[in-house]
């Protein structure tokens, strides 16, 4: 921003006001010449300057009554003004000057390294002052920006504590509302499966083994929907979390899942870090038990589990030579409901990788995934490494 400042000269001689000019133009400021103090005082009317060059001695109105007028002006009582005088001064002079406000006098000729370097002080006082006042303006509408802000956040406070309470009470509902009737199918077609066995042929058992399944799907998306509510609102107990020893207790959690299995484990050394102990054993079991699931059609199955550390972070990985998937397919992995597989093939509500991702954000990380269809995937994730 231009900080140039007004430099006002006063002096009736044409020849006095271009030496002036002269003397100050190196200084790169807004020069503006009055040949009275009549002309002076009507540029204060719509001006500010850093300092006045007044003549004394000038016809109908001196220096001395011209700067008295201007200190009773509000705008230009605080100027100063460096008096120029080809009289010799007097105790008198001096004293009437100085009760006007002059700040200096100078006894013409000027010599001009001492006026030059006496109008550059008010010039940079002014340029400061000016500074200042941008900057107290600005700290001004930051402060209204800032309050404005407080006052949206403040509402979007208001709304997400409404709608905090509305997902408990959707939570509620979906807990005992829809458990209820769920439960209800279950058990009379447990009933009928075994009431009236006999009475149905191959088809209709199918179809009665059909609704069985889709009740125990249904009860197992209702516990996974929940799980992932709460996953949002729970607060984070963060201590120190030794992961090789949370992969171990995970994978002995996996054990009826691995019967009649072959796996080949491969698990890397892994760091102690940070986070939520409970929460990160959700992670590493919606992982690995994917891991597992998708690597079912290989014999053996090879599973690797690593860590290395970049940037800050600690980057986690889980790599299988299972199934895979697309990759134009990856931004959908993490998504809730999104399954790029067969249900029939490969169980699941669709749930637990997006449970994965809020989990890992919650903890200042990141989860991404790479694969190639039929040749195995691997999922990343990171966490703050300090």
């Amino acid at each position: 921003m231009d900080h140039k400042v007004n430099i006002l000269m006063v002096d009736d001689e044409p020849a006095n006001l271009l030496a002036l000019e002269a003397t100050l133009e190196c200084l790169g400021q807004n020069l503006v010449f009055a040949s009275s103090g009549k002309e002076a005082l009507r540029y204060l009317l719509k001006s500010d300057f850093a300092v006045i060059l007044l003549d004394v001695q000038m016809p109908e109105m001196n220096g001395i009554e011209t700067a008295a007028a201007m200190r009773e002006r509000e705008r230009s009582r605080h100027i100063p003004i460096i008096f120029l005088t080809g009289v010799v001064k007097t105790e008198e002079m001096m004293f009437k000057g100085y009760s006007a406000g002059a700040v200096d006098y100078l006894m013409k000729p000027i010599v001009t390294g001492i006026l030059r370097a006496k109008v550059e002080v008010f010039v940079e006082l002014a340029v400061a002052r000016q500074k200042l006042q941008e900057e107290i303006a600005e700290r001004a509408r930051v402060a209204v920006e800032i309050s404005k802000l407080n006052m949206v956040l403040e509402q979007r406070n208001d709304d997400l504590t409404a709608a905090n309470e509305d997902l408990e009470t959707f939570a509620h509902s979906v807990s005992h509302d829809l458990r209820a009737p769920l439960r209800h199918i279950q058990g009379y077609t447990s009933f009928l499966q075994e009431s009236a066995a006999k009475k149905l042929d191959e088809t209709e058992c199918k179809q009665m083994e059909k609704i069985v399944a889709s009740a125990l799907r249904m009860g197992r998306l209702i516990d996974d929907l929940l799980a992932f509510s709460r996953t949002g609102r729970a607060e984070l107990h963060k201590g120190r979390v030794k992961m090789d020893e949370l992969v171990q207790e995970t994978l002995g959690q996996l054990q009826p899942d691995l019967a009649a299995r072959h796996i080949v484990w491969n698990v890397l050394p892994l760091p102690e870090i940070s986070g939520d102990h409970n929460l990160l054993r959700q992670v590493w079991a919606n992982l690995l038990g994917n891991a597992v699931k998708y690597t079912r059609p290989r014999d053996p199955a090879i599973i690797e589990i690593g860590a290395v550390g970049q940037d800050n972070e600690m980057i986690f990985h889980i790599r299988d030579n299972g199934v895979g998937f697309r990759m134009q397919h990856a931004d959908k992995l993490f998504g809730v409901f999104q399954r790029l597989h067969d249900a029939d093939q490969f169980e699941g509500t669709g749930i637990g990788l997006a449970n994965v991702r809020r989990i890992v954000q919650r903890h200042g990380g990141r989860t991404w995934a790479e694969s190639k269809e039929g040749e195995g995937a691997t999922f990343y994730f990171s966490l703050p490494a300090h």
